[in-house]
């Protein structure tokens, strides 16, 4: 019975440890953009959207990790938060302003490129409004992605 109650303890002090090690970020719609426009994350952070008074954010469909979790908020849902799970980008939107650029980025893990790069630029000519604007956060987190590996 010993050896159970202390394989029990470990067990919860070692998910007590990981939980603890989890972030939480945030993520400002300003405007018409999101603020950071990159957000840098890893396995298992929350990402909080704030100042979402006339936006909404959803996980934009094909650009997300194979097996993650989309999302989709309500307009002007503060706080609203995810939970990023599985490495790679995700791309998102703020669907009143996609076309004025309200396009944003979280690359979760340490990869570089994430993994599902390739895959977020064969999906670009699938999003059907504001393609331009994806194709242009693909590009600005590239470069951002350059810049940490420096």
């Amino acid at each position: 019975m010993k050896p159970l109650k202390c394989a029990l303890a470990a067990s919860g002090l070692l998910v007590a440890s990981f939980s603890t090690l989890a972030e939480e970020h945030q993520v400002q719609a300003v405007v018409t953009q999101w603020k950071p426009l990159v957000l840098f994350a890893k396995p298992g952070d929350t990402v909080k959207f704030m100042t979402m008074a006339g936006h909404d954010t959803e996980a934009i469909e094909g650009m997300i990790p194979e097996g993650a979790e989309g999302w989709k908020s309500t307009m002007g849902q503060e706080g609203f938060s995810i939970t990023v799970e599985k490495e790679g980008a995700y791309i998102y939107k703020c669907n009143p302003h996609i076309t004025t650029g309200m396009v944003g980025a979280i690359v979760v893990g340490d990869a570089n490129p994430p993994a599902n790069l390739a895959d977020l630029e064969a999906n670009i000519g699938n999003v059907k409004v504001g393609g331009n604007m994806v194709k242009r956060t693909i590009r600005k987190m590239k470069k951002a992605l350059e810049a940490k590996a420096q």
